[in-house]
């Protein structure tokens, strides 16, 4: 597996017997050493051969499955660091940070001069804002490896980025208004009108107010589609209908199902604008006998984030009881 610290050996104890954790800890779980393992020759076979096929798997970039052969691995030989550094990266791949936290630091804990399994905890340090945890960790590394200028490089940048945080913190203004009361003060002196020369789908005013329909947003998707853009006024008042529903909502919603009514999710589109269209078309819409939940990761990577994240905040602002939005973690 290569990394940006591809030089990062591996563990040195790669045979040692030591104290080891459940092959499956909980990502908010501190590691709890237990007593030594016996692994028999035939075990520590079989967990090399797991091993290949979980490489084997992460080469083809199939980390679900890569994740479940390292376990299996981990299951036949748990005081292998390297099982343990190996399935870090893979959820890692899967951006499942607090699993691989957990997974570094039981390499580490079986191997304290592991160069790779500091390296990847402080990358997933980075991921979670940790950022002094990470600089512990890269530290570490160059403590070990004083020669690896990339690990080097990145230690530098994140004390400067911690540096920026703190100073940002400090001239930061306590009475500084928040971008939704600036939004209001900005559309209140028509400073954010919508342009006379625009042609596309239009939102309902009413008493001055602008209202949102099932019609728009059908003809404001397919106005996405022709690869056009909304006004920034209809942006804003877009996501300040949605910020309104949301603010008014408990941080934990319980959402209870009538009969009759279904209740349908959707994870991880990724500014996939066409997947979700897609997604939309076997779920159906959101109505009152059909609720749908967003379970976060709607943005990012894709070059469509825009257009899919306009559109969930706008079935959020007609249907704030049958849309339901979870946040994920861009």
């Amino acid at each position: 597996m290569s990394e940006m610290s591809s030089i990062i050996p591996s563990s040195p104890a790669s045979s040692a017997s030591t104290l080891v954790a459940s092959p499956m800890p909980s990502p908010e779980s501190k590691i709890r050493s237990l007593e030594p393992v016996e692994v028999s020759e035939d075990d520590k076979v079989e967990a090399l051969r797991l091993k290949a096929d979980a490489n084997k798997a992460f080469t083809s970039h199939d980390f679900p499955t890569a994740a479940k052969f390292y376990t299996a691995a981990i299951e036949k030989d748990p005081n292998e660091p390297t099982l343990w550094c190996n399935r870090a990266y893979t959820r890692m791949k899967l951006e499942e940070y607090g699993y691989a936290l957990s997974d570094a630091t039981q390499a580490i804990q079986l191997d304290p001069r592991y160069a790779k399994a500091f390296y990847r905890r402080a990358t997933c340090y980075m991921q979670v804002l940790k950022y002094s945890a990470a600089v512990a960790d890269f530290k570490k590394v160059l403590a070990l490896e004083p020669k690896n200028e990339s690990v080097r490089a990145q230690l530098v940048s994140t004390q400067k980025l911690i540096r920026k945080i703190e100073f940002e913190k400090a001239i930061e203004m306590e009475e500084e208004k928040s971008p939704i009361e600036r939004c209001h003060e900005i559309i209140a002196e028509g400073g954010c009108d919508v342009d006379t020369s625009y042609a596309g789908p239009q939102l309902d005013l009413e008493d001055g107010k602008y209202k949102i329909t099932y019609e728009f947003i059908k003809a404001m998707i397919e106005w996405f589609k022709d690869g056009k853009t909304l006004p920034k006024r209809y942006v804003w008042e877009i996501v300040l209908g949605a910020y309104e529903h949301f603010s008014n909502s408990d941080s934990l919603v319980n959402v209870e199902l009538e009969d009759g009514v279904t209740c349908d999710v959707i994870g991880d589109v990724h500014g996939q604008f066409y997947d979700m269209l897609h997604l939309f078309s076997l779920t159906g819409e959101p109505n009152e006998k059909h609720y749908l939940l967003m379970n976060g990761d709607l943005v990012d990577r894709g070059s469509w984030s825009i257009e899919v994240i306009l559109t969930a905040f706008a079935f959020k602002w007609l249907y704030p009881n049958y849309m339901f939005i979870n946040r994920g973690n861009h």
